[in-house]
């Protein structure tokens, strides 16, 4: 007879089930992580076929963690499926760049009117200055780290609010941007204005200047889109352009 003490000692039914289901989420987590990274950065560049294949091939996974991530993206947007001719990364349309700079004026401007006078002041200047790093011309990694850097800078602005909900949304539209970025669009050397207009917001959001706060952001938001749309008349990056108002 066996005793109490093997007894406890056995794992609890099912342990080795939650085990695998927890290492295949990671595994999903991860191909997901990935992926979207890559269609952010434009490494998948919008249009691009892609197929499960071909994913599988290119990150080394297995297909069960890629077709769950192609799922989730397909759902978030950031894959189209174009029936029985496969799949693709979505294109960027200048109705996209439009709905997102409308929908970041909404969202980002109550954002920070929310925010203001609950942020920790120590905390806001540590994310500000990490996103003053600058780099050279050219610089993939040192553009991709400010952009890693900038997010985060609004991620805690949008978390300050207490709306999980808004944090979300903000989040979403910070990474559709970062696509426009990448493709060349949105940066064009321009991070004095930038680093001006969080040096500003910083000081108003500690100070619990709501109105001021809003102002900064509305006017950096519509001098990014009028950069944006007037580096469409003469870009040749690879932007999927409909029959769209030019004007915002």
């Amino acid at each position: 007879m066996k005793s109490a003490r093997h007894r406890e000692a056995r794992p609890p039914a099912g342990a080795g089930n939650d085990s695998k289901s927890a290492s295949a989420q990671s595994l999903n987590d991860i191909a997901y992580a990935r992926i979207k990274d890559d269609i952010i950065a434009c490494a998948l560049q919008p249009g691009e076929e892609i197929s499960e294949g071909l994913l599988v091939a290119r990150y080394g996974m297995s297909k069960a963690p890629v077709r769950s991530a192609m799922m989730r993206l397909r759902q978030e947007g950031l894959i189209v499926s174009r029936g029985r001719q496969g799949n693709a990364v979505s294109p960027v349309t200048l109705r996209d760049i439009q709905e997102i700079f409308q929908l970041r004026l909404v969202l980002e401007v109550t954002a920070v009117r929310l925010a203001a006078g609950r942020v920790d002041a120590a905390r806001l200047r540590a994310l500000n200055e990490a996103a003053h790093a600058a780099y050279p011309a050219g610089d993939a990694a040192g553009q991709a780290a400010y952009l890693r850097a900038n997010r985060e800078f609004h991620r805690y602005v949008a978390e300050s609010t207490g709306n999980q909900r808004l944090v979300t949304l903000v989040m979403g539209l910070m990474e559709q941007h970062e696509r426009i970025v990448h493709l060349g669009l949105a940066m064009q050397r321009r991070e004095h204005e930038f680093h001006h207009f969080h040096d500003d917001l910083v000081t108003a959001l500690i100070e619990g200047d709501a109105e001021r706060a809003a102002q900064l952001t509305e006017r950096a938001l519509r001098g990014s889109q009028r950069k944006v749309m007037e580096a469409l008349t003469d870009s040749t990056a690879q932007v999927s352009l409909g029959t769209f108002d030019l004007d915002p």
